[in-house]
């Protein structure tokens, strides 16, 4: 008797057979799977043809009892939206099959789950039909790489079931062959025994007794810790006992209260202290107990309180004799808190207790928690170290991140035992260290958000920019929920104006991404704190350096009008000290234009009254930009302010302030070349003579650089040969630093574009820079210099050759890898090209040089600095001008506009329609995606984008 096979065993499935004798095979042997593989089909919905072939699709799928399938219209009735039901299940599923007809295109809907699988890194399979139209899709072009996933075109409609059923048993036999070869493995360093902590041996540090079942017994808040961290519940064997104690179920009861903006007054501190009485001795208890009562009091909002119980209980811990361990950790706590009521007072002055600790000479050990720290720390480093030096041909499919849990729990519990409130609300940072930890070795978007959360919540602005930089995915992955999230975590914050600096902080972080509800509350509720902050006379003054960092986040979203008001109100009290930001923000983010006559002169006449105080129109020395953009604005209105300018400010009247608003180019622009020339000449003179060297207020050469570029302007020979002159001394002879030669190579090469008569004329002057390229270097004075490497000004040499016609593609070929890993001369170097390619419309590289920098810029699209990836984008603009890369430059854009983040879609957006070689249909995805953008700007962007062109 011989057996077929019908099904595959696999690492979550089971096999079946049937018997090949005609008389037993209508008794088929099915041994069925305990787990299935959870699969998600899509396609348009409502159609019958798509409703015919996912039925189908579906039956193929779960005859094979490996997989469960879900399609909408096969569920049943259910409580939740039909939005929520078929999002829920497939971000629950661990695989999608797309069925995508080319001549239907990607629909709203679908794309919507197209950008929830990229987001949350499901697998899937895209099948494409290219039956009826024969061309790709712009998501089938952007679906190349080892890192994207499988597709494939089919010609008939009819075999997208087929083909779907038999690609995702394939899948499931390839996993399970990798896994047996030892290509994929299940990683073992997750489950090596992190260091135990044990009582034992800690008796030199007078550790009050803490049951060992309080530290192994925790899985309730290890779940819960595990749950926040990862997003999804913590999944437990059938016969798998859950390890717990009442220490862990106080921790439990607590964490709401740090992670779910409860009030502490849901948590029992009087039968929590109850338990502690029975496992402390009488002396540590009562230090234990009053420590409570100034948690209590924290957590109440209510500071004094808080620093009153601090200082009964240090009193009496010195006074009872309590280990040093102890006296510290007791004056570290009123240390931070006295911190915190020194700020909502306005005040400042040295603590007794930081006094205290300074002056002891005894190093500090925290017994238990120490050692917990050490191990997490130790395992981090080992994970990530194993991470590095893996094999590259090693695939994970699983890690066990219980443990972690563990020691996070652990940590909480001790904490609280000890009533030690720093060590509790550390429980924050520690968290995110093991986000980090978990972010730099796995790709999942609910650690991205989390580690942006925490962030943001401790209101550290730099690190907040650092996160958007490093995880672009964070500004184009987020929706509307996860920002409202976002807002809302901030609300545990217990302490006023910390909670008001975090939502400060957040509403300028995830404003755009909130939906228009939750956007009106929180802007209604922001602007009405900030106008209660600047009507207060005892407001806490801290909250200032963050109220135009908040609006500059949100401010497209908002009214001018608010705006406006806001600023006039910040002049109106005098608060000096902000004007910098305040004038700042009006450069970048106010427009006369756009808000009221009435506010607009009265934002004006507030101006007016600055420029009139002696003392304060000192700040807009500081930043006088927006004095420029208002008058640009609106000239009727700002003739008042154009007076004052002339009047208090005589010397920038004359010289930036026209510049940039003169209404008659051609008489005063040559005069500022001839100008700025002369002082490019003095500079060369003087800088570094007798070992003296300057920073430039003024970058006379790029400005330039900007003038012939953007204006209209003939200048007279003599004018433009002493300019040429000037500008290759300063490469040749003076002793100033890289970015001033840099901002010469780049004037010389739009010299030698745009204005080719005067190139010409001083070619002399040119091939001299090239025969002497050896003796051109920088002068190194390294205090007032910037990170960029000399090799960028070789680099930058290099094009300015290419502009006269030289051949140096192998001195750039060898020059190019030089730079990779700096991260200063990488920017520095993709601007000068960015400049080159920018000179004018027509400038194309010869080919071999373009096929090095086209390669650069396909890497440098992936650089986790936004600088760079800004400067790949527009470089790959310029390569559109070459017939040969429309290809590369569609799929390029397609993939941009779905991973980067909300600066890179707006800059294609500008672009768009201004870029050779983009197919209608790769305009059309686009403008599609960034339509329906979660980011308002991007919308906002797109929708003034199509009105110029429909206006046109």
């Amino acid at each position: 008797m011989s057996v077929r096979l019908t099904g595959i065993s696999t690492p979550v499935g089971g096999i079946s057979w049937e018997y090949t004798k005609s008389d037993k095979q209508n008794a088929p042997l099915v041994v069925p799977s305990n787990q299935k593989i959870k699969v998600f089909i899509s396609s348009i919905c409502g159609e019958e043809r798509y409703n015919k072939v996912r039925a189908e699709l579906k039956s193929a799928i779960e005859e094979t009892q490996l997989a469960d399938v879900y399609t909408f219209e096969s569920e049943g009735a259910s409580t939740l939206s039909a939005g929520s039901h078929y999002t829920f299940a497939l971000e629950d599923s661990d695989i999608c099959i797309f069925l995508i007809d080319n001549a239907d295109g990607i629909r709203a809907g679908v794309q919507a789950e197209i950008d929830t699988v990229k987001k949350h890194n499901i697998k899937a399979l895209y099948y494409f039909c290219d039956e009826r139209q024969k061309e790709k899709t712009a998501l089938e072009q952007s679906l190349m790489g080892a890192h994207f996933a499988k597709s494939k075109t089919v010609h008939s409609f009819n075999e997208l079931s087929q083909d779907g059923a038999q690609a995702l048993i394939d899948d499931i036999i390839a996993v399970y062959h990798y896994y047996c070869t030892g290509r994929i493995i299940v990683k073992p360093d997750e489950d090596d025994e992190i260091q135990l902590v044990e009582v034992a041996g800690t008796e030199k540090y007078q550790l009050p007794t803490i049951p060992k079942s309080a530290l192994k017994n925790v899985d309730k808040c290890r779940d819960y810790i595990l749950r926040f961290v990862l997003g999804y519940s913590h999944g437990r064997y059938q016969d798998e006992d859950e390890k717990t104690s009442d220490f862990d179920d106080w921790g439990l009861q607590f964490l709401p209260i740090l992670f779910e903006e409860k009030s502490i007054k849901h948590f029992n501190t009087a039968m929590y202290l109850d338990a502690l009485r029975a496992q402390q001795d009488d002396e540590y208890y009562q230090i234990v107990q009053i420590r409570w009562q100034a948690i209590q009091a924290y957590f109440s909002g209510d500071i004094e309180k808080c620093v009153n119980q601090l200082e009964a209980v240090l009193a009496l811990a010195k006074e009872t004799n309590q280990p040093t361990w102890v006296i510290k950790d007791i004056l570290i706590d009123l240390r931070n808190q006295h911190w915190i009521r020194c700020t909502e007072r306005n005040e400042f002055s040295d603590t007794h207790a930081q006094k205290e600790l300074t002056e002891s000479s005894e190093e500090l050990y925290y017994p238990i928690l120490d050692r917990i720290h050490e191990s997490l720390y130790e395992k981090y480093i080992e994970g990530l170290y194993k991470k590095k030096t893996d094999s590259p041909y090693s695939v994970t499919i699983g890690s066990n991140l219980d443990q972690y849990g563990e020691m996070l729990a652990s940590y909480l519990i001790v904490s609280m035992y000890n009533g030690s409130l720093t060590h509790i609300l550390l429980i924050y940072e520690k968290i995110r260290d093991f986000i980090f930890y978990l972010s730099c070795k796995y790709d999942d978007w609910n650690l991205r958000v989390n580690l942006y959360k925490l962030a943001i919540f401790a209101g550290k602005e730099k690190e907040i920019k650092g996160i958007q930089d490093s995880y672009p995915e964070v500004l184009n992955k987020m929706n509307a929920d996860e920002a409202a999230s976002i807002m809302n975590f901030c609300l545990n914050h217990p302490i006023k104006y910390q909670k008001l600096n975090s939502l400060l902080l957040a509403f300028g972080s995830v404003g755009y991404f909130l939906d228009d509800i939750n956007y009106e509350y929180y802007e209604r509720s922001i602007v009405s704190e900030i106008k209660s902050w600047l009507s207060s006379d005892d407001a806490v003054v801290s909250i200032g350096q963050s109220v135009f960092k908040s609006l500059s986040g949100v401010a497209y979203r908002m009214s001018q009008d608010i705006l406006g008001e806001i600023c006039c109100k910040f002049m109106e009290n005098h608060y000096s000290r902000w004007y910098t930001d305040m004038f700042k923000f009006i450069a970048d983010r106010m427009d006369l234009q756009k808000m009221s006559d009435e506010t607009a002169k009265k934002l004006l006449e507030h101006i007016i009254s600055v420029i009139n105080n002696e003392k304060e129109r000192e700040q807009i020395n500081y930043s006088p930009t927006f004095l420029c953009v208002l008058r640009k604005q609106n000239r009727a209105l700002t003739d008042e302010m154009d007076k004052k300018i002339a009047e208090y400010f005589p010397s920038y009247y004359k010289g930036v302030y026209k510049l940039e608003t003169t209404e008659n180019e051609r008489q005063d622009m040559p005069v500022f070349l001839r100008e700025y020339a002369d002082r490019i000449k003095k500079n060369n003179e003087t800088q570094g003579k007798n070992g003296l060297y300057f920073r430039h207020g003024t970058c006379e050469i790029a400005t330039i650089r900007a003038i012939l570029l953007g204006k209209e302007i003939r200048c007279d020979a003599e004018t433009m040969d002493m300019l040429i002159s000037v500008v290759a001394d300063t490469l040749l002879v003076s002793k100033e630093a890289i970015s001033t030669k840099l901002d010469a190579i780049a004037l010389l090469s739009c010299i030698v574009t745009k204005y080719p008569e005067d190139y010409i004329r001083n070619k002399s002057v040119y091939e001299n820079l090239f025969v002497q390229q050896e003796v051109i270097e920088a002068a190194d004075h390294s205090i007032i210099s910037s990170n960029i490497d000399s090799i960028s000004l070789k680099i930058g040499l290099e094009f300015l050759y290419v502009s006269m016609g030289k051949d140096v593609y192998s001195d750039i070929l060898g020059l190019m890898p030089y730079i990779q890993g700096d991260v200063a001369t990488t920017i520095s170097v993709t601007h000068l090209i960015v400049e080159y390619m920018e000179n004018a419309d027509a400038v194309v590289l010869p080919p071999k040089v373009e096929a090095i920098i086209l390669q650069n810029a396909l890497q440098w699209l992936h650089s986790e600095h936004i600088d760079i990836r800004w400067n790949a984008a527009r470089i790959l603009f310029s390569m559109s001008r070459n017939p040969e890369n429309y290809g590369i430059v569609n799929q390029q854009l397609v993939n941009l506009v779905d991973s980067d983040s909300v600066y890179i879609k707006n800059l294609i957006m500008r672009h768009l329609h201004k870029i050779n070689g983009i197919t209608n249909e790769t305009k059309d995805y686009i403008i599609s995606k960034c339509k329906h953008d979660a980011n308002f700007v991007v919308r906002m962007v797109c929708a003034e984008v199509e009105k110029d062109l429909n206006g046109e």
